[in-house]
């Protein structure tokens, strides 16, 4: 679909009350999701000294997309989203709300941690599946590139404002008041929730599908393996995941180990990270077509290969920031182009399953080689590990070039199946303006 390219297109989908209505709550919630992630390396960092138990918690918040996002995007595939969405966000209001009270009263340890980590990390992959796969039905098709990039540019604002925040308060009055602000930003998006109405529906799954929620994991992984597009996609993005991508959890490490900056230095990198990928963000809300999108997929690999290869070699913090922008920047620019290819191009009735499928890689990929980066960064420092991550990243790179045509083939082109497909009855489609 051919469309002219321009901030009319933001306009055009932020004119939609009900995304509209979504989009802010989500955003204030981000900010403050945030706040907490730094606050929460920053416990962890003061409590070990270890970039191996950053890794672990990475893990912990992660990790469990694996086993739980799967089953999320069949059900998604199945049931309501945005009343899915809605208990979730409830359970998320309860576990910073406990966790702010225990960090004040100094009752924190890392088993503690541990314990609300793993809670933080089931409750938010059970959630991404269904985040992603409403979107079509708050808005129409055309719209979906842009909304999908405004997604992208709300999540690095907010990675840029939340951590600037968290590193002040932090520093001024402690952790606890940065994890308590997650509480806050959850109510928030709980109550945008309940003034959002779905506008579209997707197609009806037809009489004669699978009751078995493993038998639908199955035939989704089966599709996403032999699609043309997808299968090779997916191996890229799952590669950079459990390389390049495992960087920004080892930004702590960075900031006090290899920088001496602390947690002032955590906060620049972090926001210098999101202020990067923020850019790129316009860039791809802004554009009205999808032709093309998959060179600039491709491309962005060689680039973030020379910024991790730099950023391994930066003699100090301000070279360093320079080299997080472009990781920042390239890094959205993957991601980004990646899930809008693959949310273009996929069947209706594959949707939520393969939203999953991509947030299980985009996930669980990073925590799992986390782990093994920050024990890589213990035993031999950063600087070498990052080099090796760096020259790996060039060999995705190449191999990603030879696909590239058959990537754009299969992606790129208006899919046999429109969305959404069924839009609400007018009186539901009226009360929801």
């Amino acid at each position: 679909m051919s469309r002219e390219s321009g901030w009319s297109n933001i306009s055009e989908a932020l004119s939609n009350r009900n995304y509209r209505t979504y989009q802010g709550g989500r955003f204030l919630s981000q900010i403050t999701i945030w706040m907490y992630k730094v606050a929460i390396g920053w416990i962890v960092w003061d409590l070990t000294q270890s970039a191996a138990w950053l890794g672990v918690f990475g893990l912990l918040d992660q990790a469990p997309a694996l086993f739980i996002m799967p089953i999320a995007g069949a059900m998604a595939d199945r049931m309501d989203s945005l009343k899915f969405i809605r208990v979730t966000q409830v359970i998320l209001v309860v576990q910073a709300l406990v966790l702010s009270l225990l960090v004040a009263l100094d009752l924190v340890n890392l088993a503690v941690l541990i314990i609300f980590s793993l809670t933080y990390g089931i409750v938010n992959a059970a959630q991404q599946p269904a985040g992603q796969s409403i979107i079509p039905q708050l808005l129409s098709r055309q719209n979906l590139t842009a909304a999908y990039g405004l997604n992208s540019l709300s999540f690095n604002i907010s990675r840029f404002i939340g951590p600037m925040i968290a590193g002040i308060i932090i520093t001024q009055w402690g952790t606890a008041p940065a994890i308590f602000s997650n509480a806050i930003g959850a109510t928030i998006f709980s109550v945008a929730l309940v003034y959002t109405r779905i506008n579209y529906a997707l197609p009806q799954r037809p009489h004669g599908a699978s009751t078995h929620m493993l038998r639908d994991i199955q035939d989704g992984l089966r599709y996403a393996r032999r699609h043309p597009g997808i299968g090779p996609s997916m191996a890229i993005l799952t590669s950079l995941s459990v390389l390049p991508f495992t960087i920004d959890l080892l930004l702590p490490s960075l900031a006090d180990g290899v920088y001496k900056a602390g947690a002032n230095g955590l906060a620049w990198m972090t926001s210098v990270m999101g202020v990067g990928a923020m850019v790129q963000a316009i860039v791809i809300a802004r554009r009205g077509h999808i032709a093309g999108l998959t060179v600039n997929f491709v491309r962005g690999i060689a680039v973030l290969a020379v910024a991790v290869v730099a950023l391994a070699f930066s003699p100090n913090l301000w070279t360093a920031l320079i080299c997080i922008f472009v990781i920042g920047f390239t890094s959205s620019l993957i991601r980004v182009s990646g899930m809008t290819l693959l949310q273009y191009g996929v069947d209706a009735d594959m949707r939520g399953r393969v939203a999953s499928f991509y947030s299980v890689i985009s996930h669980t990929g990073p925590a799992v080689a986390s782990l093994i980066v920050g024990l890589a960064g213990d035993r031999f420092g950063l600087p070498p590990t990052l080099t090796v991550i760096g020259i790996l990243t060039f060999a995705i790179w190449a191999w990603g070039v030879r696909r590239q045509k058959s990537i754009a083939h299969s992606l790129e082109r208006e899919p046999p199946e429109t969305i959404p497909a069924i839009k609400t009855p007018p009186r539901q489609a009226e009360a929801a303006q």
